[in-house]
């Protein structure tokens, strides 16, 4: 149990540097808020699901207290930092084309949502240009991350067991 509490700790002190990064770095903000996203993925391979929620939970709390910029933070929450739960959910004994129809679907039911919420402190301009570009850009990511879960899996895995 103890090495649980420690490993998912190591993961989120992780987690909660790459989201300080967005404060350092803002020309990556979406780079950075996608690899913060990758450490819910490995808590879900180790410990379940269970221990994902309680992951993000987390995740959530510290990224509210270090990041400066409130509207990433509601990003981060409703799209990059949910979507390794939503993965874990959606790929469980489905085909592959259900897989990424309902992928698409709730990556744009929580983008309209981030949306709401962030066009009352952002200008963000939505014409068929910027929904298209958000469709390409969430299969490139999505496609990122499945690549991200196979080398964790084959490569660093063993070297976590030890």
């Amino acid at each position: 149990m103890s090495r649980k509490i420690a490993y998912g700790g190591i993961l989120l002190s992780l987690n909660s540097i790459l989201l300080l990064l967005v404060n350092i770095i803002p020309i990556n903000t979406l780079f950075l808020l996608g690899l913060a996203s990758l450490p819910i993925s490995i808590v879900i391979m180790e410990y379940g699901p269970k221990a994902g929620i309680i992951f993000y939970i987390g995740s959530v709390l510290l990224s509210f207290m270090i990041m400066a910029n409130q509207a990433q933070w509601i990003l981060y929450i409703f799209t990059f930092g949910i979507y390794g739960l939503v993965k874990y959910i959606i790929e469980k004994d489905r085909s592959f084309i259900q897989e990424y129809i309902l992928k698409i679907i709730v990556a744009n039911i929580l983008i309209i949502f981030a949306y709401i919420i962030l066009k009352q402190f952002v200008y963000i301009p939505v014409n068929i240009f910027t929904i298209l570009i958000f469709e390409i850009a969430f299969i490139v990511y999505d496609f990122v991350y499945s690549q991200f879960i196979d080398f964790y899996n084959d490569k660093l895995r063993k070297f976590v067991k030890r």
